[in-house]
């Protein structure tokens, strides 16, 4: 896919922004650019509008979104947004698909929501879920803080000689360490901890501190939270972050997104909603559609798709919610997939089983972590560190080892990201093609008399999901019917109005086509079409314009002579 920037590496937020504008300067008929909030360190959270000015207003065309670095260190996500706008900036009228795309369909892309705490992921040792400020705490807790001991960019693992310890070199695989058996007394034991220094500790025993960067952006939207005590990282009260209300407000105020994809890592899966309750429980019809539209994710990215509170919440009586997707899907309507890039598990040629619900054996574990370290060893050798003696301040002699998790484990290492970011752009230019579009297909004028005009028009929806995207939708009351307006030199109207409602059009997942043993049929189904009529009073000659616009549909406009 032809690109304007080198997917080599991962981008500070200068890098970032300096992408972004050279786009917008390159492409000013195509992109704008806005900043929808100020983090707390000053930084802006940039949100990029992509259409053809020209062939209309964006807000009056069918929208798609994407949004990436929820989570500060998921930063293959917020790769994979630019390159979608890279892509459809790049090839805009050399490449008639996305040039068609951008001429019909507005883009919007926040490409990265954690702007602070993604600059401390990439420029510092550190790990965190959201944002560096301070949570429940205003100072660090007790206990061991991770800290990179030894200096060489990298946070990673510890082991410690204890008798008490849980840990023992494993002795098929000496890099490996495994559990101690219930029988051994007798040997070399380790404790294993994350590479780092104990803060205001007290006792013999090395315990982890309390993380004093908890907030996660992704439990404080506004469908689902749960308080602190029930949901870790849920933040002060829903939309208790700048950066989560900025994008709430972001998709309230632009009312024609009808489809919403959020870029996180890791896991190799397509999530969809809803998140919590079974799917069971949601409309048959909807929850077909996604997985209609998450099948093309499978065939595009090669991760499977399922269901979120089915299949991926391993907690079903206490489940994460406070989420994006379930915000848009739950209480807006919006069809939303979480696509969790990038998955070593499956790189290293293990197997993924989303429906198994019980813990791995320790067989299992070591020889996940056996073909991880194999995997890492021959794609990602800068990533490895042997154990390695580390004369600790506090601790005496410790060794120093394992893997840099943040871009093997969380983000694919930098040779990897190119093949990732691609499949991503082409899901997403696939999703966003089954957006509900009207259409006017027919227009007549029958002349009843001298000044009496017979006016009919017929109105489609062209595309793959109905005007009001969901049955969850009109459950909520958040769907709105087509309305079609004639205006122009009309005398009065004998029949019709100048402004008539249609209600819904369904797209075409809403045709009856079923697969039967050795035939297709396509049986009753709502309208992809309304025809309307007006008489009216005017004079030959006279100009009119009829206009059909639906919010999540956008707007057809025709002009006709009478």
């Amino acid at each position: 896919m032809k690109t304007t920037f080198q997917y080599d590496h991962y981008y500070t937020y200068s890098e970032l922004t300096e992408a972004l504008q050279t786009l917008v300067k390159n492409h000013p008929d195509l992109l704008t650019m806005e900043s929808i909030c100020k983090s707390e360190k000053g930084r802006d959270v940039w949100a990029l509008t992509l259409t053809n000015k020209q062939t209309g207003d964006p807000l009056a065309k069918p929208a798609f979104y994407i949004d990436a670095n929820t989570h500060a260190g998921e930063v293959t996500g917020s790769m994979a947004a630019l390159h979608t706008l890279d892509v459809l900036c790049t090839n805009y009228g050399e490449d008639a698909q996305l040039t068609r795309l951008a001429d019909t369909l507005t883009f919007y892309v926040i490409p990265r929501i954690s702007v602070d705490g993604s600059e401390v992921y990439l420029t510092s040792p550190y790990d965190l879920r959201s944002a560096d400020r301070p949570y429940l705490t205003p100072v660090q807790q007790p206990g061991l803080v991770p800290e990179d001991m030894d200096q060489d960019g990298v946070i990673r693992m510890m082991r410690i000689k204890d008798k008490h310890g849980a840990w023992k070199i494993s002795k098929t695989h000496p890099q490996l360490m495994e559990k101690r058996k219930p029988d051994e007394r007798e040997g070399e034991f380790y404790t294993v901890v994350s590479e780092g220094v104990l803060k205001g500790a007290n006792g013999n025993e090395i315990q982890p501190a309390p993380t004093l960067w908890g907030l996660d952006f992704n439990r404080n939207y506004p469908f689902g939270w749960f308080h602190e005590s029930r949901q870790a990282g849920a933040g002060a009260y829903p939309l208790s972050n700048p950066e989560n209300k900025a994008v709430v407000d972001f998709v309230l105020a632009h009312h024609n997104i009808g489809a919403v994809a959020t870029h996180h890592t890791s896991g190799g899966v397509i999530l969809y909603p809803p998140g919590t309750r079974p799917e069971k429980s949601a409309d048959p019809d909807d929850m077909r559609r996604l997985r209609e539209i998450a099948a093309m994710a499978t065939e595009e990215m090669g991760y499977p798709a399922i269901n979120i509170f089915d299949h991926f919440m391993t907690d079903q009586e206490n489940y994460s919610s406070g989420a994006f997707d379930d915000w848009c899907f739950q209480d807006q309507g919006i069809p939303a997939y979480t696509l969790e890039l990038w998955n070593l598990l499956e790189r290293a040629g293990c197997k993924i089983d989303w429906d198994r619900r019980d813990a791995k054996s320790e067989a299992e574990c070591l020889d996940t972590m056996a073909k991880v370290l194999a995997w890492c060893a021959e794609n990602a050798p800068e990533s490895m560190e042997a154990w390695t003696p580390y004369q600790h301040p506090q601790l005496g002699l410790v060794e120093i080892g394992g893997l840099n998790l943040k871009f093997t484990e969380e983000n694919c290492p930098n040779a990897f990201l190119l093949q990732e970011v691609e499949k991503t752009t082409k899901f997403c230019l696939r999703y966003a093609q089954s957006l509900p579009q009207l259409e006017i297909d027919k227009t007549n004028v029958n002349w009843l008399g001298a000044d009496l005009a017979e006016v009919t028009v017929t109105i489609s929806n062209a595309g793959y999901l109905p005007t009001y995207l969901s049955r969850e939708a009109k459950l909520l009351g958040t769907a709105r019917p087509v309305k079609v307006s004639l205006q122009g030199q009309i005398e009065s109207f004998i029949a019709g109005h100048a402004i008539m409602e249609i209600g819904d059009l369904e797209g075409y997942s809403g045709v009856n086509a079923e697969y039967r043993s050795c035939e297709v049929t396509t049986g009753a189904h709502a309208p992809l079409t309304h025809t309307l009529r007006w008489l009216v009073q005017a004079r030959k000659g006279a100009e009119i314009t009829i206009t059909a616009f639906q919010p999540k549909a956008g707007r057809a406009v025709v002009k006709l002579v009478l």
